[in-house]
């Protein structure tokens, strides 16, 4: 594993999932992508309908998949709006989702050359 490749992931966590995971490890990561993908959708459909409950319930399971995986920048992107939405505020426009996106897809282009 290239130690400098990127920060989008925790190596360490990783590392320690990895190790505790075993032999699952590997089917983790497509499930997590697979995830990620459809929460991020989920979040963008959730904030056009104003639905702030379900916006709340989404940026939760983005925060928790990718910091369980080690994507702490991403986990805590997703803290801020859920904070944000328990506060019962949406965010202004739906300029949150690219910064969001763009994290997910280092964090998906990371894991391509981390697992084996």
């Amino acid at each position: 594993m290239p130690e400098n490749y990127s920060t989008a992931i925790d190596h360490v966590a990783f590392n320690r999932l990895k190790e505790d995971m075993g032999e699952d490890f590997n089917d983790l990561i497509p499930i997590f992508i697979e995830s990620g993908e459809e929460i991020l959708s989920a979040l963008a459909r959730s904030f056009s309908e104003g639905d702030i409950e379900a916006f709340s319930r989404h940026a939760h399971s983005l925060k928790s998949c990718s910091a369980n995986l080690g994507g702490h920048r991403l986990s805590a992107q997703a803290a801020n709006l859920e904070t944000q939405a328990n506060a019962g505020d949406m965010p202004d426009s739906s300029e949150f989702i690219q910064p969001l996106r763009s994290e997910f897809v280092q964090i998906e282009s990371e894991l391509s050359h981390l697992i084996v």
